[in-house]
């Protein structure tokens, strides 16, 4: 009988073991959930409905992407890929590049337009919320574009502190001009 009760106090125990083992390890991150900085971020939307966010080179041109990814289409002119950039395929064959949704470049990590980003857009930032997304296109549009993120403690309720939480969220786009 002191036989069974060891192998049964045994047997007993394996389940605990494996669940405590369990808890000593971690288990591996998914591929994608760190961000590279010195990666760009691009989406690829094609009419037939598939599409893919995709982490590339920063030297990439579209066509190497598209050789890469598996899209086929046939580029006259060979352009730069740009961080956020979305790539929509038309059914005619066409090309449209523009920018990333905001909510998705907010999720991937990447900063919005200050320039570009309406009340909503603004909104989703968070320590901006409705009453400063607002005050922020007000100003824009009475002052001008901002040349700088800076500009941004002109505006009543963003000192250097918040600005210095808000910095990751924003960009200015440089003009050519």
């Amino acid at each position: 009988t002191m036989g069974i009760i060891g192998v049964c106090f045994i047997l007993a125990m394996i389940p605990l073991v494996l669940f405590l083992s369990a808890l000593q390890t971690r288990p591996k991150a998914p591929m994608l959930s760190t961000f590279d900085p010195r990666k760009l971020v691009v989406e690829i939307v094609e009419p037939s409905g598939r599409s893919g966010i995709y982490f590339v080179g920063p030297e990439i041109s579209m066509k190497q992407l598209f050789s890469q990814t598996g899209f086929i289409t046939s580029l006259k002119d060979d352009l730069n890929v740009k961080n956020g950039m979305r790539i929509r395929l038309t059914p005619e064959g066409r090309i449209v590049t523009e920018k990333m949704e905001s909510a998705k470049r907010l999720a991937l990590g990447l900063p919005l337009d200050v320039n570009l980003a309406d009340t909503h857009e603004l909104a989703l930032i968070p320590g901006v919320g409705d009453i400063l997304a607002a005050k922020i296109v007000e100003h824009r549009q009475k002052a001008g574009p901002f040349k700088d993120i800076d500009q941004l403690k002109e505006m009543r309720g963003i000192k250097e502190k918040k600005l210095s939480r808000l910095r990751q969220y924003f960009y200015v786009e440089q003009s050519d001009l």
